[in-house]
C-alpha cells in the first residue's frame, strides 16, 4: 500500500502561477461550460470557499468549481485530468486532513447540490451531497423520520456517509452505510453511474465503506426509520475521580443493554456550552453522553443506572428533540479550532484499557482535549455487505485533540502517543473520519481502515479509477500495492 503524506499549514503555493499555466481559452470554455460558477484565486469567494472545519488546514487550490448538478462535476473532473491537476471533493469541508482542498489543484464544490426529497410513506430520502447532517434532520425529523447520519450537525453528509456514518442510532439502526439505499456518482471517465444492489453490485459495496476513492457522488439514496422527534436523552457528567465507578457501571449497562440505546462516555473536562453554567466550565470530568430510540419514558428507565453512579456535576437528561444531540455536537466541535482526532476500534473494555483512558486523558496537554468510548454492536452492519470493516467491534475509541493555542506539537505529540498505547494493549484498525492529520512512518491508514477489504477495494479501483484521479482521501491504490 502505499503512504499519502497530508500537508497541512501550508505557504502560500501561489496558485495564480498554477492558473497563469493553464490554456485561457480552456479556462473560458469550463467557465462557459457550467450551470454553477467558477472560482479562480483572485475571486472575491475564493477565500470563502477554501475555508475548512480544521484551523490546522490552509490550502490554496487554484481552481474551484461550484458545480450545481452531475454534468458540472463530469466537466470539472475532465477538465482536471486534462489539465494535470490533482482533484478534491468538497462536500461539508469536516474532514479532519483537509482532503475537502488540495494545494494548486481543482476543487469540485457541491455546496449548491443541496436538495432534498422526502417519501414518508415508503420511508425513503433522496439526499444531495451539498447538505450537512442538521439540514437532512430538519426535513426528516417533521415526519418522524430519520437516517444515520454523523453525530455532529455540522458535519457533511458526503464524507461521513461513504466512510461509515457512526451516529446517534448506530445501536438501533446501523450505520449511515447500512441505510444507504443507492447512489449516483460521476466516475473518472465522465460518466454517470449508479450504484445499487442491482446495479454495479461491486462499485455499491466499495463506496460504502471506501470513501471518495471511486468517484463524486451527486445524490444520495437513503432509509429512513422512525426516530422521535423526541427520543430519551442522556448527559450526566461526574466528577472526574469517580472514573472507575463511572467506567465499571458503564461497561456493566452496556453488556446487557437493548440496542434503542447508543451512548459514549467522554472523558476530559466540562466543556464550556451556553447550556452549561459558567461555574463549572473546564471542570475534570467523566460524563455520559447517550440517546435511545423508542418510547423516552422507557428510555429514562434504562439510562437510570448510568446517571446514579455518584453526585453528578451536572445531569442535563431528560426525554429531548432527536435534533439537540446533533447541535450538542456542532457546540462541542465549533469551525475554525485546530483539532486532531484519531481511534481505534475495541472487542472488549478491559483493564489496560481502561487504565489508559484514564491516564492518558490526565496527561492531555490542552484544557479541551478528551477521550471517549462510543458503544458499538446491536444492529452496526445489518445492512448489505459493505466495505465497512470493523462492524464487528463493539466498542470504538477515539483520542481527541482540540485546541486554539499554537503549542501544536504537544497536541500532536499526546494523540499518537495514545493511539500507539491504546493499539499495544488491543485498539485495532481505524475510522476513516479519525485518522489523525498526518500519516507517520510507524502506520499505514489504508491497512488501518480498510484491513482485509483493502485487495477487493483495490480490484474495484482499478476497474473505476485506474489513474487514481480521486487520492485525496485514505487512498487506495488501483496497483493493490
Amino acid at each position: 500500500m502505499t503512504v499519502r503524506r497530508c500537508r497541512i499549514m501550508s505557504e502560500n503555493t501561489h496558485p495564480l502561477g498554477t492558473v497563469a499555466r493553464l490554456n485561457e481559452e480552456d479556462i473560458k470554455e469550463l467557465d462557459d461550460g457550467l450551470r454553477g460558477s467558477l472560482v479562480l484565486p483572485d475571486h472575491e469567494a475564493y477565500e470563502d470557499t477554501r475555508n475548512v472545519w480544521n484551523g490546522l488546514v490552509n490550502k490554496y487550490p487554484a481552481v474551484i468549481v461550484r458545480a450545481e448538478g452531475g454534468v458540472d462535476v463530469a466537466r470539472a473532473v475532465k477538465f482536471a485530468r486534462d489539465n494535470d491537476l490533482e482533484l478534491a471533493v468538497r462536500g461539508g469541508a469536516h474532514n479532519q486532513t483537509g482532503a475537502a482542498m488540495v494545494d494548486n489543484g481543482l476543487v469540485v464544490d457541491l455546496e449548491e447540490m443541496d436538495d432534498i426529497h422526502i417519501d414518508p410513506g415508503e420511508q425513503v430520502a433522496r439526499v444531495g451531497p451539498g447538505n450537512r447532517a442538521e439540514d437532512v434532520l430538519a426535513e426528516t425529523q417533521e415526519f418522524g423520520l430519520a437516517t444515520p447520519t454523523g453525530s455532529a450537525g455540522s458535519v457533511g453528509i458526503s464524507g461521513p456517509t461513504l466512510g461509515g456514518g457512526i451516529g446517534w442510532i448506530r445501536r438501533k439502526h446501523g450505520l449511515a452505510v447500512d441505510a444507504l439505499r443507492s447512489v449516483e456518482l460521476v466516475t473518472p471517465d465522465g460518466e454517470l453511474r449508479t450504484a445499487s444492489p442491482d446495479h454495479n453490485e461491486d462499485l455499491y459495496w466499495a463506496i460504502r465503506g471506501g470513501g471518495g476513492n471511486f468517484g463524486v457522488v451527486t445524490n444520495f439514496e437513503f432509509d429512513l426509520y422512525e426516530v422521535g422527534p423526541i427520543v430519551g436523552g442522556l448527559g450526566v457528567f461526574y466528577p472526574a475521580d469517580h472514573a472507575n465507578a463511572v467506567l465499571e457501571t458503564y461497561r456493566d449497562v452496556m453488556a446487557d443493554a437493548p440496542e434503542e440505546l447508543t451512548t459514549i462516555v467522554f472523558n476530559g473536562h466540562v466543556p464550556a456550552l451556553p447550556a452549561l453554567p459558567d461555574d463549572i466550565h473546564g471542570e475534570d470530568t467523566i460524563g455520559i453522553l447517550g440517546c435511545y430510540v423508542g418510547n423516552p419514558e422507557e428510555g429514562m428507565q434504562v439510562i437510570e443506572p448510568l446517571r446514579g453512579v455518584a453526585d453528578p456535576i451536572i445531569d442535563l437528561s431528560e426525554p429531548m428533540p432527536y435534533e439537540v444531540l446533533h447541535d450538542l455536537g456542532t457546540q462541542l466541535y465549533p469551525w475554525g479550532r485546530n483539532y486532531v482526532h484519531r481511534s481505534v476500534f475495541l472487542d472488549e473494555l478491559s483493564e489496560d484499557i481502561y487504565q489508559i483512558f484514564r491516564e492518558q486523558t490526565e496527561a492531555a496537554p490542552g484544557s479541551m482535549d478528551a477521550m471517549a468510548i462510543w458503544s458499538m454492536g446491536g444492529n452496526v452492519g445489518h445492512g448489505e455487505p459493505a466495505a465497512f470493516a470493523w462492524d464487528d467491534k463493539q466498542y470504538m475509541m477515539t483520542i481527541e485533540a482540540n485546541w486554539e493555542h499554537y503549542e501544536n506539537n504537544r497536541e500532536f505529540e499526546w494523540a499518537r502517543k495514545t493511539e500507539r498505547m491504546l493499539r499495544d494493549a488491543g485498539g485495532e484498525g481505524a475510522y476513516m473520519g479519525f485518522t489523525g492529520i498526518e500519516e507517520q512512518d510507524w502506520e499505514d491508514w489504508a491497512e488501518q481502515v480498510y484491513a482485509e477489504n483493502y485487495d477487493r477495494l483495490a480490484e474495484v479501483k482499478a476497474e473505476y479509477d485506474p489513474l487514481n484521479t480521486f487520492q485525496q482521501n485514505v487512498n487506495i491504490n488501483p496497483t493493490g500495492d
